[in-house]
């Protein structure tokens, strides 16, 4: 069920449980409620009401916050990609700057003497490379599915979102922070951008498409802003 809260889609859970508890989830400050079987409607929409103002406090705070996470480039730090931790190992040579992955390895060839931030820059480019290969079937697939059509689409670097959409131009940005995350969270929150050029807000038809055209959403949802590497 959805309740909006002043603008806000709120989505109540029915549970064995003897309180109410509310949680807020980033990136976008999504609001979840679990509430006992023996309340009303009536009395959630009461409960949330009187919590109106610390809602609206903590979902800016929390919709504030970077979703990219500061990580030193060097030998012997972790890597995250796809969900997995590697343990960065730097090595200088003469050639072509290039990633490679050996067990839990990750492998970084560089010209002698780079910066940090050159390394970061190598990685990053290489988590836009994988992103890419990815993504093209993914549309395609979903396009089908959900029968829309994207005219455009990106990856770039955000800081408090995952994604956005622009319904007009039927283009979509992707954040490049998702090639740290299992491939399952990539393509929630395609679907999920996706669904926007059926439904611009996050209201209810915008929840109901999301369960009809992807029923697991929730869990992967929950991966994503769970498990923030």
């Amino acid at each position: 069920m959805i309740i909006e809260l002043d603008g806000i889609p709120i989505e109540i859970s029915r549970k064995k449980i003897k309180n109410m508890n509310l949680r807020i989830y980033p990136p976008d400050g999504a609001v979840k409620v679990s509430v006992p079987l023996r309340f009303s409607e009536q009395l959630i929409r009461e409960s949330l009401a009187s919590k109106s103002a610390w809602i609206h406090q903590q979902r800016e705070r929390i919709r504030s916050r970077s979703v990219a996470e500061e990580c030193t480039f060097a030998t012997g730090t972790t890597v995250p990609f796809q969900g997995k931790k590697y343990l960065l190992i730097i090595e200088e040579h003469h050639g072509p700057a290039q990633i490679k992955l050996h067990d839990e390895l990750m492998y970084c060839y560089t010209q002698p003497h780079s910066s940090p931030a050159q390394i970061q820059t190598i990685i990053e480019r290489w988590y836009k490379q994988q992103m890419q290969i990815l993504l093209p079937n993914l549309i395609q697939h979903w396009e089908t599915i959900i029968g829309v059509k994207v005219a455009d689409w990106g990856i770039r670097k955000m800081k408090t979102r995952w994604g956005s959409c622009n319904t007009k131009a039927a283009r979509i940005w992707l954040n490049l922070n998702l090639a740290k995350k299992t491939p399952i969270c990539l393509e929630y929150v395609l679907v999920h951008e996706l669904i926007h050029l059926l439904e611009a807000s996050h209201n209810k038809r915008f929840y109901e498409l999301m369960s009809k055209f992807m029923p697991q959403w929730r869990e992967y949802e929950y991966q994503l802003e769970g498990r923030m590497l």
